[in-house]
């Protein structure tokens, strides 16, 4: 279940078989979030349901460094082994993506006729 070319969407699956079909991936420890490649990039994903949505990799980083309320111990680890990149390396190519995904609207003020 691949993106239409051109589509800057983030991918969602519904299903545990549909969402692990092409590859392999890791849940971190007992958490909803789940990790895999997406489009040959880094991706991160958190179950809901039986839906997998992917999200934001500044809102993973985010949850895994402040949540008090799920186990994230050793989280980094597990991202650097799954992908075979340092945490720097993941956060430099998810920015990256994350920035060409941001649709080309100019910020307000220059849009302001007051």
């Amino acid at each position: 279940m691949s993106r239409k070319f051109g589509d800057k969407a983030y991918e969602s699956y519904l299903h545990y078989q549909a969402f692990s079909s092409d590859m392999p991936v890791q849940q971190i420890n007992q958490t909803q979030w789940y990790l895999k490649f997406e489009k040959d990039l880094p991706g991160f994903f958190h179950k809901t349901d039986d839906v997998f949505q992917q999200m934001p990799p500044l809102s993973f980083f985010a949850t895994a460094e402040r949540s008090t309320l799920f186990d994230f111990t050793g989280w980094q680890e597990q991202i650097e082994t799954y992908f075979n990149l340092t945490t720097e390396e993941i956060k430099c190519l998810t920015d990256k993506e994350h920035l060409a995904n941001l649709p080309l609207t100019p910020p307000l003020e220059a849009t302001s006729n007051t």
